[in-house]
């Protein structure tokens, strides 16, 4: 991974839930740092604390031992000052508002702050597309149904307005857990290059959580691996591929060698949780 200063920093981070002989260790010793406006995402097995770290990082848990900083805030400073943005799986969307009011209702929750964070964003001279609703909806091919309710949404459409959401609130940092995995195939796809296209002007440091590996390769600056029993990162995958990404490079050759990199990987972290299968 980069040697540049990290803005988000997890350090020797323990988590571990339950006691006794039934104890699971999710997190085991993880260290992790990510660059300001970095996609980062991160890949294993089931298990292997994947969504524990995104949830430390988002300040939704606190670690049994070590750290975690955002611009050397804790998380829960950073999420008081509106500078994490969270994207879950299910894209929790109001039912009773359409799309747009939707993405805007972020406004209305805690106003001050709202309005801290775009002085600030203005002043650094960003904002732009986050800033404009409309536009963020319609770069992520949603321009035709702003009014429509989630009900009436397909369901790439609904994970598309939960994204233009997340970017709305202008967050330094975005997290986001699985959020196309529910999706076909094509819609996947699609979804994966509007979001790059958003990201691409925006420059949002994104950590993103994934079980598929063509995804995080089309994605990132770089992916961690992690592995399981106790989760802990494998192993880290510099992506040296030009950006911006484009679809013609999911056949890449460029592209299979960054996959076939990030299996071995994830073969030597499985063959080392299950030691009587190594033989």
């Amino acid at each position: 991974m980069s040697h540049e200063q990290p803005f988000v920093a997890v350090h020797d981070a323990c988590k571990t839930y339950g006691s006794g002989p039934g104890a699971t260790r999710a997190l085991h010793h993880v260290d992790l740092q990510v660059p300001r406006g970095r996609f980062v995402s991160v890949i294993g097995p089931s298990g292997c604390g994947k969504s524990t770290l995104l949830r430390l990082i988002a300040g939704l848990e606190a670690p049994d031992g070590g750290e975690v900083r955002i611009c050397g805030r804790t998380p829960a400073a950073a999420r008081a000052d509106k500078v994490i943005g969270f994207v879950p799986q299910v894209p929790a969307l109001l039912p009773w508002l359409d799309v747009l009011a939707n993405v805007r209702v972020l406004e209305k929750v805690n106003r001050a702050a709202t309005l801290r964070r775009r002085r600030e964003q203005a002043g650094a001279g960003r904002g732009g597309l986050a800033a404009d609703p409309v536009a963020l909806l319609t770069r992520l091919g949603l321009g035709e149904v702003l009014h429509r309710r989630p009900r009436q949404l397909s369901g790439g459409m609904k994970q598309r307005a939960a994204i233009a959401r997340a970017f709305a609130l202008q967050p330094e940092v975005l997290l986001m857990d699985e959020p196309f995995s529910a999706l076909d195939e094509f819609t996947r796809e699609a979804a994966q290059l509007q979001l790059l296209d958003v990201w691409q002007e925006l420059r949002t440091t994104v950590v993103f959580v994934t079980h598929s590996i063509s995804e995080a390769v089309l994605l990132s600056d770089t992916v961690v691996v992690m592995a399981a029993r106790p989760g802990r990162i494998a192993g880290v995958v510099d992506v040296a591929l030009d950006r911006p990404r484009r679809r013609g490079q999911l056949e890449s050759a460029e592209l299979h060698e960054h996959e076939h990199r990030i299996r071995e990987c994830l073969g030597t972290a499985w063959s080392a949780d299950r030691p009587g299968d190594a033989a």
